[in-house]
């Protein structure tokens, strides 16, 4: 999802293309698919054909490959294999409706596309609708009438498509129309599919192992009767629960409107200057100095001991890339980073790897800097925790010649910045729950400084 996200928003950048975005692993049936519609939706049918009819034998392909790697031994999902305990038959029955299961799912593997949120939905007979559309362009009332066919054995009530085949039998004419029929790979794999089905909800019924058909255009007589009117009932209890969220949300809705025609601007809400709570702590810039709103800098929030205790357990417990989803070199390459989070130091502690109190010592500092931070800004609500990493930075000595970008800055994070626009918008993939940002580092002078970053609103 938050790559899906990464992706949306560099195409909104100015001066990307479409073409500039190439998946590396692109699956052919889809990528011809993919270029046959766009030329279909440019409306040049004739260049369009030839995608989409490479399109479908890319497809049956790549199904027959994906059904060969379901006849594998049977998965027992972990561990299970201890506990599992059923004689031959139970043992043949289990494998071979996990592998018909398997050979089913095949349709969602094929219509999904890394670029979309689900995938395809009736991905095979969408092939055809297009192409009957595409040939009938063309004036290829044969190849049209072929197409329109085959689409009607997935959907044979669907109206459009059976207007548009009498059409096309009036201009080819009712006899030769007549010899023409669907699609023999296209019955195959139907006629395959539906037994597949039939068994899959056969052992559903019986059984009771769960079956989800990923098809929509799966005829009703193939499942059981007992079956259809459990899942009447169970839809319309999903359709009710839905309408009483619905309702829910839309309750919650207006009250979060009304909350929020309530609610003062941030800067009401924040009035800078409050006490500092603990000895020794030193305000050494405001918001005026810094140039900008809720900003601050003190000195002395620990003293030099814990500060060199911090280190030490540092040393200890950090691990490379820990934080960064395992990057090493997050933000420039000429560093590496070294994290560990709260919880991994308390557990470390507790197992003796690194010394308790200094564990305890990592907490009890966030806690501080989230206590003076809520009490400096007089913040009217409790300032919570997102997230706390206890971080180290090491030069990479290879990689310092001729440097010349910054040392990862303070910088926000909550919210996209377009340096060309002096903006700063608050949407994913940036933390946008993250409403202050405190910083802790080590001065020339030994004590550490908290240093806060700007942002825009407080929760």
């Amino acid at each position: 999802m938050e790559m899906r996200q990464n992706l949306d928003y560099y195409q909104t950048m100015s001066g990307v293309k479409e073409a500039d975005f190439k998946d590396l692993e692109a699956k052919p049936h889809m990528h011809e698919f993919r270029l046959g519609v766009r030329l279909y939706s440019e409306e040049q049918p004739q260049e369009a054909v030839p995608h989409l009819e490479a399109a479908l034998q890319e497809y049956f392909l790549a199904d027959e490959e994906c059904r060969a790697l379901c006849e594998g031994p049977y998965d027992y999902d972990g561990y299970n294999y201890l506990e599992y305990n059923a004689d031959l038959f139970q043992a043949i029955t289990d494998h071979y409706i996990q592998v018909l299961s398997c050979k089913q799912s095949c349709v969602t593997e094929l219509a999904s596309h890394p670029g979309r949120e689900k995938p395809f939905e009736d991905f095979l007979p969408s092939h055809y609708n297009y192409l009957q559309f595409a040939y009938y362009n063309i004036g290829n009332y044969t190849q049209a009438i072929e197409c329109a066919k085959t689409y009607l054995l997935f959907f044979p009530n669907d109206e459009v498509m059976s207007q548009n085949l009498a059409y096309y039998t009036a201009m080819l004419g009712d006899e030769p129309a007549g010899s023409i029929r669907p699609r023999q790979s296209a019955q195959e794999y139907r006629q395959r599919s539906l037994l597949e089905k039939e068994l899959l909800f056969f052992a559903y019924d019986v059984f009771g192992i769960p079956f989800v058909d990923p098809d929509s255009w799966t005829p009703e007589e193939v499942i059981p009767k007992r079956l259809q009117e459990k899942q009447k009932s169970e839809r319309e209890t999903a359709a009710r629960i839905s309408q009483e969220i619905g309702n829910l949300m839309k309750e919650i809705e207006t009250l979060v409107e009304e909350k929020a025609k309530e609610s003062l601007d941030v800067s009401r809400l924040t009035r800078e200057g409050g006490p500092l709570l603990f000895d020794g702590i030193r305000l050494t810039m405001n918001s005026k100095v810094l140039n900008g709103s809720q900003r601050v800098v003190m000195d002395g929030v620990i003293s030099a001991e814990e500060c060199r205790a911090l280190q030490r357990l540092t040393n200890a417990a950090a691990t490379s890339g820990d934080g960064y989803r395992g990057q090493t070199s997050p933000h420039t390459p000429s560093e590496k980073f070294y994290g560990v989070t709260v919880f991994k130091a308390l557990k470390l502690g507790q197992e003796g790897k690194v010394p308790l109190q200094s564990a305890h010592l990592y907490y009890n500092v966030t806690e501080k800097v989230r206590r003076v931070m809520e009490s400096y800004f007089r913040l009217d609500s409790p300032l919570y925790f997102s997230y706390s990493h206890l971080v180290c930075r090491t030069a990479i000595e290879e990689a310092q010649a001729e440097r010349k970008d910054s040392s990862h800055p303070v910088h926000v994070d909550n919210c996209i910045l377009n340096a060309e626009a002096l903006v700063c918008i608050k949407e994913p993939p940036a933390y946008t729950y993250r409403d202050y940002r405190q910083r802790c580092s080590p001065s020339a002078e030994g004590p550490w400084d908290s240093l806060r970053a700007p942002k825009t609103h407080t929760e």
